[in-house]
């Protein structure tokens, strides 16, 4: 009799599992769907507004500071010492691994910061906020260093002005564009420079870090994170791909920001798109020098 009950009650759980099986199908279907649609119209409208933009030409202002205004800078970071010990360790550890000429924003930014730590996560997800306009950065859950690190990042590279964070910018039209990268670069510098080894983005870490291999030189992407200059970044890549691929790219990585659990299959896609496109680059240095060397051989001959 009890075995017959446990039956019962094991095939009816069977039932209602199978019966939530196409709702669940169907949900994630639709949402891809409606996911695809948005994607394909931001990617159109971002084309049609960067191509009127001659991006070569379009800089945000990276500075140089001079031998005074460096002595000033290094004065500001020793009051902090007694000031705000954990901002002091961040700028040391920062100036430990960049320029301090990619110093500018967090310089004009510095007077205005605020930390608050926060005993309750109102963010599931979130272990920490940066808000560029109000300067203040909030600390959920674990409280741990990586994630004051990562904020503070946020805030070294923000410029309220263009409305850009890192190489996240806030178009005319609304649109958001370039959080995915933005946030997978801020936690893989985050990793470097402060060997925090954190899992946080991980995928968009490890794409950022494929980008960053197109670029001249990693120097040269972190000078264009620090100054939030995606547009001189963007103009970098033309050389080596078109713009509508680099758009198609970086808008695939946003996307995974806002998944609940990041898709490894999306991953690999964009993954595919970098490879191919280095590919190409690869084969066209090849096929140059090649011209090149039968070039030089005509001549010598």
């Amino acid at each position: 009799m009890k075995d017959n009950i446990l039956n019962i009650i094991i095939g009816t759980i069977c039932l209602i599992n199978i019966s939530a099986i196409p709702k669940d199908i169907n949900f994630y279907l639709n949402k891809t769907k409606l996911q695809k649609e948005k994607s394909k119209s931001i990617k159109i409208a971002l084309i049609k507004n960067f191509k009127d933009l001659e991006l070569q030409k379009i800089n945000h202002l990276h500075i140089q500071f001079s031998e005074k205004d460096k002595k000033i800078i290094e004065e500001i970071i020793k009051k902090l010492k007694n000031k705000n010990a954990e901002i002091y360790y961040f700028v040391k550890k920062l100036l430990e691994n960049t320029n301090i000429n990619n110093l500018k924003n967090l310089i004009l930014n510095l007077p205005y910061i605020k930390i608050k730590y926060n005993s309750e996560n109102i963010y599931p997800n979130i272990t920490g906020t940066y808000d560029g306009l109000t300067k203040e950065i909030n600390i959920y859950k674990d409280q741990t260093k990586a994630s004051l690190y990562h904020e503070l990042l946020h805030a070294s590279s923000s410029d309220a002005k263009f409305m850009c964070i890192g190489f996240k910018i806030v178009l005319k039209n609304g649109i958001i564009f370039g959080k995915g990268l933005n946030e997978g670069y801020t936690e893989l510098l985050n990793n470097r420079f402060f060997g925090v080894n954190s899992k946080s983005y991980i995928y968009l870490q490890k794409l950022a870090q494929e980008i960053e291999k197109l670029c001249k030189s990693k120097e040269k992407m972190i000078e264009n994170y620090f100054n939030a200059d995606i547009f001189s970044l963007i103009g970098e890549l033309m050389q080596k791909m078109s713009l509508e691929e680099i758009i198609d790219i970086l808008v695939d990585m946003d996307n995974l920001v806002y998944e609940d659990n990041p898709n490894y299959i999306e991953y690999i896609k964009i993954k595919e798109k970098i490879q191919i496109n280095k590919s190409k680059n690869k084969i066209k240095k090849l096929l140059v020098n090649t011209a090149n060397y039968k070039k030089q051989k005509i001549y010598k001959t």
